[in-house]
């Protein structure tokens, strides 16, 4: 099934099924400027630069009164500085030097550390407890990083949660770390400039990558819609759009032409 039948299939359920039975899949984030993508829950949202919900998209977020912080952000590329590889045996340098930065006051300290994989290459995955005012001892909220290196750059994902919730959203944060992807330089050149005009395909511009790039705001664009309206009218609305995504989807196949992008822009249009 494409990535936009999925997705349609799984929001036109979405106003007639629990959530619980919506959590079992996921979406695909993919960062403002097409360098990487990852997937993360269905219980997960956008989360954007400012706490008013403006500004650019820099990750995903669960966050809410009763979750607490919840949030995953992938950083990078960054300069290597002072590590040139990650393996067991640079283990212990590499932790102590985020201990340094992270763990640097008080009730702050690392719960653990690991080796796991991301990017396809050895990762350390490091999990620090924060105790300090407003957490508390009793509940205290989990920092995790996860750090590489890749294509002699600095990569990491930063996953935060309280630790009484980590059953529930450290998942969410081993799904990002093990999907996560870096877009291949050509395909990431070929992301318009401008970012008046992102949304406007260019001549031959319309890779695979940019009508998936479509793909996951009509999905935003329709998820949102139906958090707010779960009316027999609006799952109607909902699932017209999808369908007309699904059929361009099809019809574009792995080979998208500049007006698939543009007819599936003309229903973006529709949702907004």
């Amino acid at each position: 099934m494409s990535f936009l039948a999925r997705a349609g299939y799984l929001l036109a359920l979405a106003a007639a099924l629990p959530t619980a039975a919506a959590s079992q899949d996921a979406r695909t984030f993919q960062s403002v400027d097409g360098s990487y993508t990852f997937n993360y829950p269905l219980n997960f949202a956008l989360d954007r630069e400012f706490a008013d919900g403006t500004g650019d998209v820099t990750g995903v977020t669960a966050s809410s009164p009763a979750n607490g912080d919840v949030i995953i952000t992938f950083l990078g590329p960054r300069d290597l500085g002072d590590f040139k590889e990650v393996s067991e045996k640079t283990r212990q340098e590499i932790t102590d030097a985020f201990t340094k930065a992270i763990a640097n006051l008080p009730l702050i300290k690392l719960k653990s550390s690991s080796m796991t994989k991301m990017l396809g290459q050895p990762a350390i995955d490091m999990v620090f407890q924060n105790a300090r005012m407003p957490f508390g001892k009793e509940r205290p909220q989990i920092k995790r990083y996860v750090f590489t290196i890749a294509n002699a750059k600095a990569y990491n994902f930063e996953c935060i949660y309280r630790e009484d919730k980590a059953a529930e959203f450290a998942p969410a944060c081993d799904l990002a770390v093990s999907t996560v992807q870096l877009a291949d330089a050509a395909a990431a050149n070929m992301l318009p400039a401008d970012e008046d005009d992102k949304d406007a395909p260019a001549a031959g511009s319309c890779t695979k990558l940019e009508l998936n790039r479509r793909a996951m705001q009509v999905t935003d664009l329709t998820s949102d819609m139906l958090m707010k309206d779960q009316s027999p009218a609006m799952v109607t609305r909902v699932r017209k759009a999808h369908d007309a995504a699904t059929a361009i989807d099809e019809r574009a196949g792995q080979n998208p032409s500049t007006q698939d992008c543009m007819d599936v822009d003309a229903i973006i249009a529709t949702l907004k």
